[in-house]
């Protein structure tokens, strides 16, 4: 391909991925931008929302506390001995029982007013014109004027509950020049509840909203509103005392609420508007949110939308450069991969430009390799098939063992121990039948075990009975199939080498199930090897020392035979210790007989 067909392929591809990424980005920030701002406002006007909910709560658990606590100091007044009789009595008591009874009365509401409750001001007044106050102050109003008022009549109407009233000025002389919030209580005798003087409890309205202040800011507003709507007390003094209608509550719209308990929470565009019902105080609470001063001041649109389009422009830019660095060595790479052909596949490519590139270029190559890999394996296994086929064939009895066995039965004869000598022959015909006249490469456990023991006894007879065999089979594994003396090279090393001279021992053979895999274990309490005699037993390159007693088979031509059946981890392990003994440990597959 000339270098301007190259050039051509190269700006072709590269401009129509630059554009139609361009034209995406672009499209698709668009939306994101517009979107993210929208459910961002909304994220944030319901995160908002959310927390103002729960400090609205608060300040209603604040108030209804506020309330219990009024309520203990009013019952505490009108169950009081005192009180009652400084203002309930009948006639006039003489100066010194009117001077217990105030000391009392004084006693009785300081232990009554909780410590937390401090801007309060608490006043009793009866029928008759008598008074009792809390403070070192004075009542600025005429008594008269006091009882003749709205909120005493509701009181005395009413003289089971606390009614709240908002008051321009206030009864006393430290709030005449100031607007108060006011709880009512008749206090009451007789069965019937017959009034005969109430309890008002004043606070000054800059106090109150201190129950409230912490939720109020310059985009949040508070209210609470009477039983006849008038606003009681708002966290703006030029609302206090106005009728709803007249507020900013007007034009709000309100839902039953069902549990008296339950906030109940109007969101729209502009403002949230939360309330609840305050039976205590025989109206309701209402936190109004203005969601675009919120926005305003919290939630900058501008920065956002000007940071959005900073990054997409930059990774605009980012693209244009990835894909001018991506497609450049990509085009090169295509070009030498098609002018190569199949037939010259053998040379691997250059690696070089980005990461992508250069991990298409480095799996090409890995390619390669694992494909020339494999062929060599290939071949490789085909030669190993063939030598194992050798070392099968090579699987027969050395004839040097024949001769000391047939050595030993004639001695036997001779010593005339005839019930020893046929069961010798015995042991020693069916073990030439089964290695020699048995053509089958696999047989079950259970006919390998015979032939183990009869290849024990043959030796027990040569070599007399100092070393014992034990076999033990785990139930249901006698007919897993295994090769053909598969086990006796370590029956046979173990006999010849573990125990030396006249030295006594034991060989233990145990067939059983490791995970999913048959497990053999040859293990003897002889005198063990060294690490380096280990190493010797399981060279591969064929020059381990050659045993020269029954079929001259060595331990890693069993290895090799089993990796060859069943795959690389299958296979032999040796585990040993000088004077302590050596363990053989043969994984192969499970496969059962078939038997009819």
């Amino acid at each position: 391909m000339s270098k301007n067909r190259k050039k051509t392929y190269f700006n072709r591809m590269s401009t129509r991925i630059l554009t139609a990424v361009v034209v995406g980005m672009l499209s698709i920030a668009a939306q994101v931008i517009f979107t993210m701002v929208k459910m961002s406002e909304n994220v944030f006007v319901d995160v908002y929302g959310e927390s103002q909910e729960q400090v609205f709560e608060q300040i209603a658990s604040d108030l209804n506390e506020f309330h219990e606590n009024l309520m203990k100091i009013m019952t505490a007044v009108d169950n009081s001995w005192a009180f009652r009789l400084y203002f309930g009595s009948e006639e006039a008591l003489d100066s010194v029982t009117s001077f217990q009874t105030v000391y009392e009365m004084k006693k009785d509401l300081e232990q009554a007013i909780p410590s937390n409750v401090d801007d309060i001001v608490v006043m009793v007044l009866n029928e008759d014109g008598a008074s009792y106050i809390n403070r070192e102050e004075n009542i600025v109003t005429p008594v008269e004027e006091i009882l003749d008022h709205e909120i005493t009549q509701k009181a005395y109407s009413d003289t089971g509950n606390i009614h709240y009233f908002y008051l321009d000025q206030g009864f006393t002389s430290t709030t005449r020049e100031e607007s108060a919030v006011i709880g009512v209580k008749a206090l009451t005798r007789g069965v019937d509840k017959e009034p005969y003087g109430a309890v008002y409890i004043t606070m000054k309205s800059s106090d109150f909203r201190k129950l409230y202040g912490y939720f109020t800011t310059e985009y949040t507003d508070f209210f609470m509103t009477a039983e006849d709507g008038t606003i009681i007390a708002a966290n703006r003094e030029e609302y206090e005392g106005l009728n709803q209608a007249e507020s900013p509550l007007n034009g709000v719209r309100q839902q039953p609420v069902d549990n008296l308990d339950d906030l109940t929470v109007t969101r729209g565009d502009r403002m949230t508007v939360l309330y609840q019902d305050m039976p205590y105080y025989e109206g309701e609470i209402f936190g109004v949110i203005d969601n675009d001063k919120a926005l305003d001041s919290k939630y900058n649109v501008l920065n956002i939308v000007a940071i959005c389009v900073i990054g997409v422009g930059a990774v605009i830019i980012l693209i244009f450069l990835i894909i001018r660095q991506t497609t450049r060595p990509l085009s090169n790479m295509a070009v030498k991969m098609k002018a190569e052909g199949i037939g010259k596949f053998q040379e691997p490519i250059q690696v070089s430009g980005p990461e992508e590139v250069r991990i298409v270029a480095t799996a090409y190559n890995s390619m390669l390799e694992d494909l020339n890999r494999y062929i060599n394996q290939l071949m490789e296994t085909q030669k190993e098939k063939r030598k194992a086929e050798i070392r099968a064939l090579q699987m027969q009895i050395n004839p040097h063992y024949i001769y000391n066995t047939l050595a030993g039965i004639k001695w036997l004869i001779w010593q005339g121990d005839a019930k020893k000598s046929t069961e010798t022959i015995d042991a020693f015909i069916a073990l030439l039948r089964n290695t020699i006249s048995n053509t089958s490469e696999f047989i079950p456990v259970e006919q390998e075990i015979q032939n183990l023991k009869n290849y024990v006894l043959i030796n027990n007879v040569r070599y007399g009975e100092r070393v014992r065999v034990e076999f033990f089979v785990a139930d249901g594994y006698e007919t897993c199939l295994l090769p053909k003396l598969i086990l006796q090279p370590f029956i046979e090393n173990a006999f010849f080498h573990a125990f030396p001279a006249d030295r006594l021992g034991t060989i233990q053979v145990v067939i059983g199930r490791k995970k999913d895999m048959l497990r053999i274990e040859i293990a003897d309490d002889g005198i063990g090897m060294t690490e380096e005699r280990r190493k010797e037993l399981m060279r591969k390159d064929g020059k381990s020392r050659k045993e020269e007693h029954f079929s001259g088979i060595g331990i890693n031509n069993v290895d090799d035979r089993l990796k060859l059946l069943y795959g690389q981890e299958y296979g032999v392990h040796i585990a040993s210790r000088e004077n302590e003994g050596t363990t053989i440990t043969l994984l192969l597959p499970i496969t059962q007989e078939e038997r009819r």
